[in-house]
């Protein structure tokens, strides 16, 4: 193994808590258990009745079948659950501290934790809630969303985790949680260098995002727009350029990559945050573009196409 590697399959069942029952947890939480691992959801009392009595019933844009799966348990009360071989956060990125804190007796001595947030932050907030030694590094590419508690649209192509120990080693913990991943039809790579995969994300979800929710127009607009395209391009330099301060160095080809990414994308695909803002709910952007803000103002990196769109949106937020 050298950089990455693909996670195999595996015939262990884990026990995995999923902390969060929106359209990205219970998504995972879903495929987790048709793979026939032991799911155990901890989210806010609408989802527990739909969630309890039907399943979670997932539906795919693209007209291919969709799946109804049972996770073995939800509850508001993470005691009821218990420790877990590993917790997947999947609550918005400025409340994994406070969803962790909640769910806190999921977390045994070696239960490895995996935020699945869009942002540079997570790690840190999963340390302050439970202690150091358990946070992993984690990048979720995936367009999913709930039409109502316990049912869930997913859009575009196959989903992916890329996940890893922050250091770098590949321990049995991080092995054991990309083999369930990988059961469950999920693309996972096992990372050696996490951090710098979380700060591409990072640049991806911000700069497209950002200006998706600026422009109010979907992927396939913003991208064929010369203009609009360009300044995604040029946003996403922005976060290279801060990371490398920030001690990730990145440079123009992960700005390329990043764009490569974003010419997958379903043409139709809008970020969460932009559809949250357009929705008129609280949405990432302190966690997104305002985090770009803080981070360039802490090691003095001008980043002026964030701080534009953090400054126009932040007045839509909630």
């Amino acid at each position: 193994m050298t950089n990455s590697a693909e996670a195999p399959a595996s015939g262990d069942t884990l026990k995995i808590g999923v902390v969060g029952a929106g359209g990205v947890g219970a998504y995972f939480a879903a495929v987790l258990a048709r793979a026939g691992h032991e799911v155990h959801l901890v989210a806010t009392p609408r989802h527990i009745e739909p969630i309890r009595s039907n399943g979670i019933r997932v539906t795919r844009g693209d007209g291919s079948e969709g799946f109804t799966a049972r996770p073995a348990s939800i509850s508001t009360d993470a005691a009821e659950i218990g420790a877990c071989d590993a917790v997947i956060v999947a609550s918005k990125a400025g409340q994994v501290r406070e969803a962790l804190l909640e769910a806190k007796a999921l977390v045994g001595t070696d239960t490895a934790v995996l935020p699945l947030q869009n942002g540079v932050s997570a790690t840190q907030q999963i340390t302050d809630a439970v202690g150091p030694g358990h946070a992993l590094g984690g990048v979720c590419l995936i367009i999913s969303y709930l039409t109502e508690p316990g049912i869930v649209h997913h859009v575009g192509s196959q989903p992916g985790i890329t996940l890893g120990e922050l250091n770098g080693n590949v321990t049995s913990r991080v092995e054991k949680l990309a083999a369930a991943l990988a059961d469950a039809q999920v693309q996972t790579t096992i990372s050696l260098h996490i951090t710098a995969d979380m700060w591409r994300k990072f640049m991806l979800i911000t700069s497209y995002g950002g200006v998706g929710a600026l422009s109010r127009e979907p992927v396939g607009r913003t991208r064929a727009n010369p203009l609009s395209r360009s300044l995604v391009r040029d946003a996403m330099s922005e976060v290279a350029h801060l990371a490398t301060a920030a001690g990730t160095p990145l440079d123009e080809t992960d700005v390329e990559a990043m764009m490569r990414q974003y010419d997958t994308f379903d043409p139709s695909s809008t970020s969460s945050m932009q559809r949250d803002l357009a929705a008129g709910r609280p949405s990432e952007i302190d966690e997104q573009t305002g985090a770009v803000v803080r981070i360039a103002g802490r090691y003095g990196v001008p980043v002026p196409i964030h701080d534009t769109i953090y400054r126009a949106l932040k007045l839509r937020d909630g």
